[in-house]
């Protein structure tokens, strides 16, 4: 299991949340017109719900070569979206293009055709084209500025944010947060939620300002209120808010909010979330020069994994080599690889330099970057062992 802190990555541990039914992915139309529909689950990465609703034929569809050809372009589609861009975005065009006809302008399928296509075209402005056509339906359906489009906004934003359109995904969560404060009140719960997913965008952005205004304003709105979806919204913000501070190299600031969010968490200790929440902790401590406080959280997350015993650890904290260091030793050779143990509390011990590396200025940067490593030990009969022959490769 790998337990490195990837953050801001749309499989990253900042959006999992509590079930959310979010905008369907792509639709997909068989014999009777199935429609596909996705669903974002508590993980950190997109898991696919289906829901299959069986339509008769002649309630969209205007010919049976339509049909035929939208199904054939829909199943190219669904089948080459994560594979072969390039073909996946012409097999959505054409499916957006006969959608049209099959459901008509003003329907919440085609806006959905609409919003699969734009996502995979590569101009922003060709894709902001394509969009609004799509924000041009649901306003048709649910009237422009109603509190109805307050989700499909922000349901676009979600799913760009999700395929990295981080600036596309910014502006229509902005028009979601505009809509929602003038329909909600500037402290409704939807409100929160939607400045914490500005926060987090802009924390992916590196916008470090404008992410710490949104979450702490987010932060601030959601201590208001208990309900489950605001309570998980808030343990995403103290995620958020902890993230914000180890990106500044604000260590100490981190720790704080990572606690509250882990007192949360805690009751699922081995979600990957919790994990990752310890990881974080760990970077904070480790920064801080506080060894002792991140062990506790390397024995929990070594408690939570199953390692075979010939199987090689994964390093949850690492330092990286100064490049200047290695100019300084003037080594331009292979991959530098180190050996060592890692004791029962996560600890690099005994660490030694692999291969033919003659300059000890280099030995001795390697072994001390090595040393400030730290693991989650391997357990055995619910006991923390220590493991030998590990190794980690400095790639040059």
């Amino acid at each position: 299991m790998d337990l490195s802190l990837d953050r801001g990555s749309p499989a990253s541990v900042y959006r999992q949340k509590q079930l959310k039914v979010g905008l369907p992915r792509y639709y997909m139309v068989l014999a009777f017109i199935p429609i596909l529909l996705e669903a974002q689950l508590f993980t950190n990465r997109l898991l696919t719900h289906l829901v299959f609703l069986f339509l008769p034929i002649q309630t969209f569809a205007q010919s049976t070569v339509d049909l035929e050809n939208f199904n054939s372009a829909y199943l190219e589609y669904g089948n080459t979206r994560d594979s072969n861009p390039e073909m996946a975005r012409e097999a959505a065009r054409r499916a957006y293009s006969i959608g049209r006809r099959i459901f008509g302008e003003a329907n919440e399928r085609t806006a959905i055709l609409a919003v699969n296509y734009a996502i995979l075209l590569q101009d922003e402005a060709e894709s902001q084209e394509v969009l609004d056509e799509a924000v041009t339906i649901y306003q048709e359906i649910f009237g422009f500025g109603n509190e109805a489009m307050i989700v499909p906004l922000s349901n676009l934003g979600q799913m760009l944010a999700d395929f990295d359109r981080i600036h596309l995904a910014t502006q229509y969560y902005a028009r979601s947060l505009q809509l929602g404060k003038a329909h909600l009140g500037e402290n409704a719960s939807k409100v929160g939620a939607i400045s914490l997913e500005l926060g987090a965008l802009a924390l992916r952005a590196e916008q470090f300002d404008t992410a710490y205004s949104r979450i702490i304003d987010a932060r601030k709105i959601l201590l208001s209120y208990f309900d489950a979806g605001s309570r998980s919204n808030l343990v995403r913000a103290n995620l958020l808010l902890g993230d914000y501070f180890l990106k500044t190299k604000q260590y100490e600031q981190a720790v704080e909010p990572l606690l509250i969010a882990l007192q949360w968490l805690s009751r699922y200790p081995n979600a990957n979330i919790t994990l990752q929440n310890r990881v974080a902790l760990i970077e904070a401590y480790e920064n801080l020069g506080m060894s002792e406080e991140s062990t506790e959280h390397c024995l929990s997350i070594g408690s939570s994994q199953r390692v075979r015993e010939n199987e090689r650890l994964r390093p949850l904290y690492t330092v990286a080599l100064d490049k200047a260091e290695l100019a300084e030793a003037s080594y331009k050779g292979d991959d530098l690889r180190v050996a060592f143990t890692v004791d029962k509390e996560g600890f690099v011990r005994d660490p030694v330099v692999i291969g033919n590396v003659d300059s000890e200025i280099l030995k001795t940067h390697l072994l001390r970057a090595v040393r400030k490593f730290r693991f989650a030990p391997r357990f055995v009969d619910g006991d923390a062992v220590v493991t030998r022959n590990q190794e980690y490769v400095f790639r040059n």
